[in-house]
């Protein structure tokens, strides 16, 4: 019984039914008195509870139809799914008991530690840290809010906009969006590093911080390869992007702005373009190349283990050094002088098959129940939905029911990963005990 109890309960499950429970008593309190400002369905509100599990921000209703009372649930939802039900739980757990080895086993593969051991100096370096960026954040947001607004509606709004942009979310009470701080650097500073610091990862962050940490001897210290993939290929997707998003628009929707004002406007948008969604343009009046690169970012995503989406940038590492091995000629895939296993690899090509196929899916069931809308517009909708970033072209609100319940769907599954989701519905795992004999077909 013990044995079927751990089974049923895996990592993989246990992501599913945490993210499906927090979604359905988001929902629930967002059904109370005192919430919305108007009449709100059922089904938006289990749509605005998904998009902030998710720290998606898509929206069927304007946050204007929700009260503060509402707002605040809205962030608190947010935060879960930044951060992780589970990832929460545990921390509230190892504050007062020590976590047994069957909780430790899972929280070290949740957390994708190489041993459990440090599973607990982990929960408390992801609390410490977010409860850091986004005080600091909030502190800084302040300092720009408090001459726009009353005192404690600034204050509120410092807190909502910092969780909100560590968590990757999207979010914003502003009616326009950050639509009127593109002149504002102290705005976009402060909330494209609360987006990086949340998409790096806390496992990486951790190791970061150990280097630059003064009692730590550095010149013994050596980066594991998951780090130094993050931090090269961040860095490489960060400056290309920005590079390019001002080479586009510098003459459209910039146009207006001064030089640094471009330049920092390029660079948040490369950077909220990973999963946070935020724009400082309509995003409707941006190129159809741009509109491509910000899908392309978004279904990159972020860092393994941070509160981005996406596939993950270790994922397209190991895509691309698959195709490289491919092309060489080799029996292996190999990355800074290490070799990777051949399970990881098989992973790293199954989510990406994955996820181009549910975006497929979703694009090619969308067409046909929002005729009115184009292809473009659906696409759009359809990849940044599953990547969790939340740009649309403004399609959301008048989707159908059914379009509506798709959306909702490819939310969760961008967020937990189609991969995850497929282990967490395998009824049983296979064990081979022999191995076929082998033979080779014709591919190309």
């Amino acid at each position: 019984m013990l044995h079927i109890r751990n089974h049923f309960f895996s990592p993989s499950r246990t992501i599913l039914l945490s993210m499906a429970f927090a979604i359905l008593g988001g929902t629930a309190l967002l059904m109370l008195p005192g919430m919305t400002t108007k009449a709100v369905s059922t089904l938006d509100l289990l749509f605005t509870a998904t998009s902030a599990i998710c720290v998606t921000g898509f929206l069927t209703v304007p946050l204007s139809s929700f009260t503060p009372l509402g707002h605040s649930v809205i962030m608190i939802l947010i935060q879960i799914g930044g951060l992780g039900l589970i990832t929460l739980t545990l921390f509230i757990i190892s504050l007062f008991t020590n976590l047994g080895l069957a909780t430790q086993v899972m929280a070290g593969e949740m957390l994708d530690l190489e041993t459990w051991s440090g599973a607990r100096r982990i929960l408390v370096f992801i609390i410490a840290l977010t409860l850091l960026c986004e005080v600091g954040g909030a502190l800084l947001l302040f300092q720009s809010f408090k001459h726009q607004f009353p005192f404690y509606t600034a204050v509120f709004y410092s807190v909502f906009h910092s969780i909100s942009a560590f968590c990757n979310s999207g979010f914003t009470i502003f009616p326009e969006g950050m639509l009127n701080y593109t002149h504002d650097y102290l705005v976009l500073a402060t909330t494209s590093g609360l987006i990086l610091m949340g998409s790096i990862g806390f496992i990486t962050l951790k190791e970061l911080f150990l280097w630059w940490a003064p009692w730590q001897e550095r010149t013994r210290k050596v980066f594991s390869l998951q780090t130094r993939i993050i931090v090269h290929y961040m860095v490489i997707l960060t400056i290309g992007s920005t590079i390019l998003f001002w080479l586009l628009e510098r003459q459209g929707t910039f146009a207006h702005m001064s030089f640094g004002e471009q330049i920092m406007n390029s660079f948040f948008t490369a950077v909220s373009s990973r999963g946070a969604g935020f724009l400082t343009v309509y995003g409707r009046e941006l190129q159809y190349a741009s509109l491509l690169i910000l899908m392309i970012n978004s279904f990159i995503g972020a860092a393994p283990g941070s509160t981005g989406s996406g596939i993950k940038v270790t994922t397209l590492a190991l895509f691309m050094a698959t195709i490289h091995s491919a092309i060489q000629g080799k029996h292996s895939v190999d990355i800074k002088g290490r070799r990777i296993m051949k399970d990881q690899i098989y992973k790293a090509l199954a989510i990406v098959a994955l996820s181009l196929l549910w975006i497929l899916l979703v694009t090619f069931c969308l067409l046909i129940t929002e005729r009115s809308w184009q292809f473009l517009d659906i696409l759009l909708e359809t990849v940044n939905a599953f990547t969790t970033l939340g740009v649309s072209i403004g399609i959301t609100p008048y989707l159908s029911i059914l379009g509506k319940l798709l959306i909702i769907v490819t939310m969760f599954i961008g967020r937990i990963g189609s991969l995850t989701l497929m282990i967490a519905l395998r009824t049983r795992t296979e064990r081979t005990e022999f191995s076929y004999p082998e033979e080779r077909v014709m591919i190309s």
